[in-house]
């Protein structure tokens, strides 16, 4: 963890994600040239005291090619039928002063866990016209797919894979307080 964070109590009440204006998604690097990017459209997050929580539909997978998406959705990828939900779970933010956050917590993928350490930003409650009080959290982060037994990929011509192993993980959440 980074020592340039105190571990503080800044997170005051329980929050939720607003699914409308938030996003969940990942970056992987295609035929070892060009990002090629996803998201998940069925996901919540929670964010209290205790920590973050996050959970995503695997067949909530969208790439823009309802092709790609079911592939990614088969047993080659996320195995939505046996395994259908990604979880995140995590203790606590480390939060400075400025906002900044790191989390350290474990992705759960087909039944394989993974540490997984988090940075972003949490911004502090703002009250919208409406008299609603929102927050934001934003964090990314790399992850090894294979370790989640994300192991399919091809051999290129050329030499190399199609896929690279690593991912780059990101999430833009508006948060609200949570129903009681």
């Amino acid at each position: 963890m980074n020592t340039t964070l105190d571990r503080t109590t800044t997170v005051v009440g329980a929050w939720q994600s607003d699914p409308t204006h938030s996003t969940v998604a990942f970056q992987v690097v295609y035929m070892g040239i060009a990002p090629f990017e996803g998201a998940f459209r069925g996901f919540a997050a929670t964010l209290d005291a205790e920590g973050l929580r996050g959970t995503a539909q695997a067949t909530s997978i969208d790439v823009d090619n309802e092709q790609l998406s079911e592939h990614l959705a088969s047993p080659d990828f996320f195995d939505s039928a046996n395994h259908p939900e990604l979880r995140f779970e995590a203790g606590p933010l480390a939060v400075s002063a400025k906002g900044a956050v790191e989390v350290e917590g474990k992705l759960v993928v087909k039944g394989n866990s993974t540490p997984v350490t988090l940075t972003g930003t949490l911004t502090e409650p703002v009250t919208d016209p409406y008299g609603n009080t929102k927050r934001g959290l934003t964090l990314a982060g790399t992850v090894d797919r294979t370790s989640l037994g994300l192991t399919w990929n091809a051999p290129l011509p050329d030499g190399g894979s199609m896929l690279a192993d690593e991912v780059e993980l990101s999430a833009s959440l508006l948060l609200v307080p949570a129903e009681a």
